[in-house]
């Protein structure tokens, strides 16, 4: 953007926070929105013709350490667990060459990410890492994945958590935390992760719900996960308590700043209703490409919709989805779920996933004082406010 104010005009202003304006301008200044509705520039504005103009999209869910892979990995339908042991074996095969691999792909996934229109992310941040790694970007809220079944890694784990955020703070870059998911990381690191959250108002991710195998591990400690692990040599009699339901962890990451409940694809009604209950604080990211690629189960989102749940869609990954094109992933969404109305998933990739990153006063809206990452999107001339929506579902997001 430049730093001499611009105004621009599109058949339709869509600020998200409002309803959308037809005709509609929009004044930019130094990377910033100046004004909504009005020409504050001095000069003519530039026409952008029939489309509507939106804000940059938010990714809910990436991780761009796998954006140099070509297609998924494994096949189609594969079980998760047999997946996973794909991805340990591809970070295993790098060897030393593994931050300079990471480097290069992550260069490779934000280049991906800004020419779809994307302007910010949700990232799980593995180690090694350098946060030079997401300097490309200043949407990136770099969230440290947390990994460790083994309790007495705990204060490990933690420690390292408290340098990446004041790092981040100190280097003023956005950042989080991710204890990774029930079958890598113990609980009690989870708790301690949701309160080092809430005491530096940083936001939470945690996979969740991912698998049926998972539920059998935590219920029953039996299954594919149980022998990956035992595999691994990272398996432990005392990490996981009979019974155990994703409901006990949904309690601990209630407790952060804003947790993001990544998947959730078999969560039961009572877990369910327990997110909904809590928009301002639990967000569940659906990832529809990946969902549709593991051949999981209907996913829940209707009915998190219906009850009021806080929503939000990532891509989740190149190891699982052919691009990290995330309005093609709001695309399948919209046709999976007709019963959801088309104006409500512009919401699900702007201004919500915004909220759960903490990112909303620079993301998510046109609002004066946030960036001015925007998107525009081709719509016929005659399109009216209410088949807009679906007009923009019906195309491709073109970065300003």
């Amino acid at each position: 953007m430049t730093a001499a104010p611009v105004c621009y005009r599109a058949k339709w202003l869509v600020p998200v926070d409002q309803p959308p304006l037809e005709g509609g301008l929009l004044t930019v200044a130094a990377g910033r929105i100046v004004a909504v509705g009005e020409n504050l520039s001095g000069q003519p504005p530039i026409d952008l013709g029939d489309a509507a103009l939106a804000p940059g999209l938010v990714n809910a869910h990436t991780h761009l350490e796998f954006s140099d892979i070509a297609q998924p990995l494994g096949e189609a339908g594969m079980s998760f667990p047999a997946w996973i042991q794909q991805v340990v074996g591809r970070r295993l095969a790098a060897g030393e060459l593994l931050e300079a691999q990471k480097n290069a792909a992550i260069s490779a996934g934000i280049k991906e990410s800004q020419t779809q229109g994307i302007a910010a992310l949700g990232e799980i941040t593995t180690v090694p890492y350098s946060p030079d790694m997401y300097a490309a970007a200043d949407g990136v809220v770099s969230c440290l994945e947390l990994i460790g079944l083994a309790p007495e890694r705990g204060a490990e784990l933690i420690a390292a958590a408290q340098v990446h955020l004041q790092q981040a703070d100190a280097n003023g870059k956005r950042a989080g935390l991710s204890p990774h998911a029930p079958y890598s990381v113990h609980r009690d690191v989870v708790s301690a992760a949701a309160q080092l959250s809430a005491a530096s108002k940083t936001p939470l991710a945690m996979h969740l719900a991912e698998s049926r195998e998972e539920l059998e591990l935590l219920d029953r400690q039996t299954g594919p996960f149980r022998e990956l692990l035992e595999k691994f040599g990272v398996w432990r009699d005392d990490v996981f308590a009979a019974g155990t339901r994703p409901l006990d962890y949904l309690r601990r990451l209630s407790e952060a700043q804003h947790a993001l409940v990544i998947h959730g694809n078999y969560l039961d009604d009572e877990e369910l209703r327990y997110v909904a209950e809590r928009p301002t604080s639990l967000t569940l990211v659906y990832c529809p490409r990946t969902h549709q690629y593991f051949g999981h189960d209907r996913h829940p989102l209707a009915k998190l919709y219906q009850w009021g749940a806080a929503l939000a869609i990532g891509t989740d990954s190149r190891a699982s989805n052919p691009d990290l094109a995330l309005w093609r992933d709001v695309r399948l969404a919209a046709a999976t779920f007709p019963e959801i109305p088309p104006s409500d998933f512009l919401r699900m990739v702007t201004i919500t996933p915004a909220i759960a990153l903490g990112i909303e006063s620079t993301y998510g809206s046109l609002t004066v004082g946030k960036a001015a990452p925007l998107v525009t999107f081709a719509v016929p001339a005659n399109v009216t406010q209410s088949a807009l929506p679906e007009a923009m579902l019906a195309v491709e997001p073109q970065p300003v």
